[in-house]
């Protein structure tokens, strides 16, 4: 699915705020819209629900913009170790289910090897009494 962008024009008015507000915004670094080869900004959905999150911040609790910043590197943070963390999460279940099969070949080669053993083991039974009554012969 494609990213749809949109203007500064387009994204003052469906936040609310005015376009000397976003370019603010950027110019501390709370959004960074992607820049066209003439350098206008193009917003993703992703940048407008971001704005929608510091208008709330601001507007809805009160913050500060530098204390909207620090809220906003955690939460990027949060996300980030998140996502490591369940990427380590997959590759350690990866790593167990590998062990689990692992595990299986293992115990059905025991049973095919206990079971070749009893044969083996018969076989020596057998061998053993006829040799004893060939001596006896």
């Amino acid at each position: 699915m494609d990213t749809k962008y949109y203007k500064i024009e387009e994204v003052a008015t469906i936040t609310g705020l005015t376009k000397r507000t976003l370019r603010y915004y950027e110019e501390l670094e709370l959004i960074i819209p992607k820049r066209t080869d003439a350098s206008y900004r193009l917003y993703s959905e992703e940048d407008i629900e971001n704005i929608n999150r510091i208008k709330e911040l601001r507007e809805g609790l009160g913050f500060c913009l530098n204390d909207v910043k620090v809220i906003l590197d955690l939460e990027k943070d949060f996300k980030r170790i998140f996502k490591e963390n369940l990427k380590d999460d997959i590759m350690i279940n990866k790593s167990i289910n590998l062990i689990k099969k692992q595990i299986i070949s293992i115990e059905k080669k025991e049973l095919s090897l206990g079971k070749s053993k009893e044969k083996f083991k018969i076989a020596q039974v057998k061998l053993e009494e006829f040799h004893r009554t060939k001596q006896e012969e």
